[in-house]
């Protein structure tokens, strides 16, 4: 598929990066290098957005990759299907392990899409063809001040503006879970539980009645950020955190049991009990790797 555009942005690395961008951008016309502050990974994509210029626009990270027909099929099948957004399975890198990560929603009816995108599917772009009118048409934009869970933000409100969805049934893109130890998708923090509490705020902004179930399984993901952090004393996390225990069981998607079960432990029997059992798995994991 020769009729493609990539914009290279260099977003305040400290490396060779730059350098790299520019030399590919004077090589091909179809590479653009842009050169700015690092302002976190939704301003980024942002930028990107705004200065494409193709009918359709996707995103990859610099330390993944993806198949030789990745565009090609995503495109073919967006023509065909007069989709605006279509969906691709990925394959995540862990070292030696691959994990085939099927990315087949249910149903394509929004209420179906929401559930699935918040819920089970993948939350990233990088594996998400989309129109670009779609953005434009609606005034959708990467929230600014959010860090945490911004690429779900605006998968919603795509779907949201009514973003008809097709599949691919092929895993077109490697997700690497390993080689970059500073990703922004890795890590916990109490600065990251800050902005996860953002992004609950904003999905309660941009999601309709009827979705109180999911933004308290996304709430219930934070709760999990802070134990794994430590960042609260057991007062503050029993006010921060208590008004959760009125999640039903079946509603904690999207999460490993273990996980689950620590989660639940924390709101209803001992926070200081879930701290212990965190630090089991903790360690457990390691003795994995």
């Amino acid at each position: 598929m020769p009729d493609f555009e990539v914009l290279l942005i260099d977003d305040g690395s400290t490396d060779a990066s730059g350098s790299i961008c520019d030399s590919i951008a004077g090589s091909d016309a179809r590479f653009k290098a842009f050169h700015k502050p690092n302002e976190g990974i939704g301003t980024t994509r942002q930028f990107g957005l705004e200065h494409a210029s193709g009918e359709y626009t996707i995103h990859a990270d610099s330390d993944d990759w993806v198949e030789p027909d990745y565009l090609e099929l995503l495109y073919n099948e967006a023509v065909s299907s007069g989709a605006d957004m279509v969906i691709c399975d990925l394959l995540l890198e862990k070292g030696k392990k691959i994990v085939y990560l099927k990315q087949q929603p249910k149903a394509f009816d929004r209420k179906t899409m929401i559930e699935e995108l918040v819920c089970r599917l993948q939350n990233g772009p990088c594996n998400k063809l989309v129109k670009r009118s779609l953005y434009t048409d609606n005034n959708i934009s990467y929230p600014l001040g959010v860090d945490y869970g911004e690429d779900q933000l605006v998968n919603l409100q795509l779907i949201m503006a009514g973003a008809s969805v097709s599949y691919v049934p092929k895993a077109l893109y490697h997700y690497d879970n390993t080689s970059n130890p500073d990703s922004a998708s890795r890590g916990m923090s109490a600065q990251k539980i800050i902005q996860g509490e953002k992004f609950v705020s904003e999905l309660r902004r941009i999601l309709p009645e009827g979705y109180e179930h999911i933004i308290d399984n996304q709430h219930l993901g934070v709760v999990y950020m802070a134990i794994c952090s430590k960042a609260y004393s057991k007062k503050e996390f029993y006010d921060r955190f208590s008004f959760l225990k009125r999640v039903r069981w079946r509603d904690y998607r999207k999460k490993v049991f273990s996980i689950k079960v620590i989660i639940w432990t924390s709101l209803h029997i001992s926070y200081g009990l879930a701290l212990f059992m965190y630090s089991i798995k903790r360690t457990k994991r390691k003795m994995d790797l």
